[in-house]
C-alpha cells in the first residue's frame, strides 16, 4: 500500500527556517483578575464611555459642579475632638467634682 506524501510548498513561495534560539523563553503566567480589579475596570470603562463624544468644556463643567470642601474630613474630626472632647471632659470633671 502506498502512503500519500504531504503536498510540496508552492514553488514561488520562499520559506525561511527559524534560527535556533539559544535561550529558553518561558511564558508568563497571567493571573486571573480579582473581583476588586474587575469592579474598578468596569467603573473605569463606564466613565470612559460616558466621556465619549463630549468636548473638554462639557467635561470641565461637570467637574466644576461638584464643589470640594476646603478642609479635609480628617481635620474636621480633629477640630471636633478638640472642641467637643474638651467640653465632655470639663462636664465630667464638674459632675464628679474631681
Amino acid at each position: 500500500m502506498v502512503t500519500p506524501q504531504p503536498p510540496l510548498p508552492h514553488p514561488l513561495r520562499i520559506t525561511r527556517a527559524k534560527p535556533p534560539s539559544l535561550t529558553l523563553t518561558r511564558k508568563k503566567k497571567q493571573q486571573a483578575q480579582t473581583l476588586e480589579q474587575r469592579r474598578r475596570n468596569a467603573k473605569f470603562a463606564k466613565d470612559q464611555e460616558a466621556k465619549m463624544g463630549k468636548s473638554e468644556d462639557q467635561l470641565k463643567k461637570r467637574t466644576k459642579e461638584t464643589p470640594k470642601s476646603p478642609i479635609s474630613l480628617f481635620w474636621l474630626a480633629v477640630l471636633a475632638f478638640v472642641v467637643f472632647g474638651g467640653l465632655v471632659f470639663e462636664l465630667l470633671s464638674r459632675f464628679f467634682g474631681v
